[in-house]
């Protein structure tokens, strides 16, 4: 796990929100819900009876892993679902396939 170095809510769709790590950049849409929250567990817990580690949540749409050391994330004003990133390797822009 590292920190998060960006993070933007998306300019016209209150639930989206694109963040960003050292090691890639993720969209979230929080108004998705899970409908059977044992449904990704399959009974597997860790031992100290915490979250199951390597669980996808369902809130997660994309990720980006093509960026090296990502330091700032923002959507594009005009263009609803593409994303600008810089980062140490150079600027990335995007629209995710899913949005």
């Amino acid at each position: 796990r590292t920190p998060i170095t960006s993070l933007e809510w998306h300019p016209t769709d209150e639930s989206m929100i694109a963040v960003s790590d050292d090691n890639g950049t993720y969209i979230y849409d929080l108004s998705i819900e899970e409908d059977d929250p044992d449904h990704n567990n399959n009974g597997a817990e860790e031992a100290d009876g915490g979250g199951v580690e390597g669980v996808i949540p369902p809130q997660l749409l994309f990720v980006h892993s093509g960026s090296e050391m990502t330091k700032e994330i923002h959507w594009h004003p005009q263009i609803p679902s593409c994303v600008v990133t810089t980062s140490l390797s150079g600027f990335s822009v995007f629209i995710p396939s899913n949005l």
